[in-house]
């Protein structure tokens, strides 16, 4: 598991805290409040193993769904 703090660009700029590990899974925390689950949509299919691209993929995946505020509000 890695763990990235990120700060959004625009709006209220809040700091969100994004878990994501090699498999491609990524969640995004608001201080104790769970946003959102994901995975990249590019690990989704494919290879089965783990590997360090698919955790840059889940980060990056999650850093554009904050920057889009999917499914998430902005408190």
């Amino acid at each position: 598991m890695h763990t990235v703090d990120y700060t959004r660009k625009s709006g209220q700029q809040l700091t969100y805290r994004i878990v994501a590990d090699e498999h491609g899974r990524f969640t995004v925390t608001l201080g104790e409040k769970e946003l959102l689950r994901g995975r990249d949509s590019l690990s989704a299919g494919g290879r089965r193993g783990a590997n360090k691209r698919k955790l840059v993929g889940a980060v990056a995946e999650a850093q554009r769904a904050i920057e889009a505020l999917s499914l998430m509000d902005e408190c």
